[in-house]
């Protein structure tokens, strides 16, 4: 067999991280049907078929996602070899995304991998927020290379580490509200529906509404406003903000885990972050909890 094109690996590469034959052909400056011939010829180069077109975007197939794990891999070594080349042989170098919730993101993320930017100007750090419905997917489909999620993951091709637990409380504004509506960031957030799940019978209300404000910071404005009540990580609620912890509802304790790709091989970059993530998470966390006990 002949050797893998690089110019197809980077094409699939570039269509799975943007999730769009369209975008990722803007991408890489070529036009659509260049793209999709790159990776027909990789597929037939392979025998195999990598991705499945579809309403919401394409979807990697069980070769697809060994593929795309060569390719990190691939790439995760080649920037290895660079750093070791490089006059200060300590130097780390790549590409590394983040992904979690707003409620560990800012606060524990961030400045976890600061030091390690600083350190090394040639690392390139993307991190984003995302519900817990959308982490998976990004991970699967590679567009980040960790996620911070509360959803465990039985999957042979994800490696999983347990990192802390968040105490989620109900709370309200100190100047009344409506005691029926409760705020989520949006329609597929499921959070005070499991908060609700997590109480004894006789705290669950028996009909309640739901509004949507995006994110931590916006439910808390919202809850500040008086717009309704909802469920918070304890430790994003602010001593100084105009709300109170509602005592008819049990704090519940949500689990977090860490979440990478398995793959082969990682480079110093990689083995890098998940300490620096795992440490600072679970040091964050813990942190949390205490303050509250």
């Amino acid at each position: 067999m002949l050797p893998l094109s690089q110019d197809q690996l980077a094409a699939f590469a570039a269509v799975v991280k943007a999730g769009s034959f369209t975008r990722a052909a803007g991408e890489l400056h070529l036009s659509q049907p260049a793209l999709s011939r790159r990776i027909a010829g990789l597929e037939d180069h392979l025998a195999v078929t990598l991705l499945v077109r579809g309403p919401a975007g394409p979807t990697l197939t069980d070769a697809g996602r060994r593929v795309l794990g060569f390719v990190h891999a691939q790439r995760a070594l080649e920037d290895e070899l660079l750093g070791e080349l490089r006059p200060s042989h300590r130097a780390l170098r790549g590409e590394v995304r983040v992904a979690g919730p707003s409620s560990i993101v800012p606060g524990m993320i961030l400045p976890a991998l600061a030091g390690l930017l600083r350190d090394h100007p040639s690392v390139q750090l993307e991190i984003r927020t995302a519900g817990a419905d959308l982490l998976p997917g990004m991970l699967s489909r590679g567009a980040a290379d960790f996620i911070v999620t509360d959803l465990a993951s039985d999957r042979d091709d994800v490696v999983s580490v347990a990192v802390g637990h968040e105490e989620m409380v109900m709370i309200e504004s100190l100047g009344g509200g409506p005691t029926d509506v409760y705020l989520d960031a949006n329609a597929a957030d499921r959070t005070t529906a499991w908060f609700f799940a997590e109480q004894p019978a006789r705290a669950r209300p028996r009909r309640w509404r739901r509004s949507f404000l995006h994110n931590e910071a916006g439910i808390l404005l919202g809850v500040e406003l008086g717009l309704g009540r909802a469920v918070k990580p304890r430790q994003t609620v602010p001593a100084t903000a105009p709300v109170r912890v509602l005592p008819a509802f049990r704090p519940v304790r949500k689990p977090f885990y860490l979440q990478h790709r398995s793959q082969r091989f990682y480079g110093r970059l990689h083995h890098t972050v998940a300490d620096l993530l795992a440490t600072a998470i679970r040091a964050g966390l813990r942190a949390a909890l205490a303050r509250h006990r």
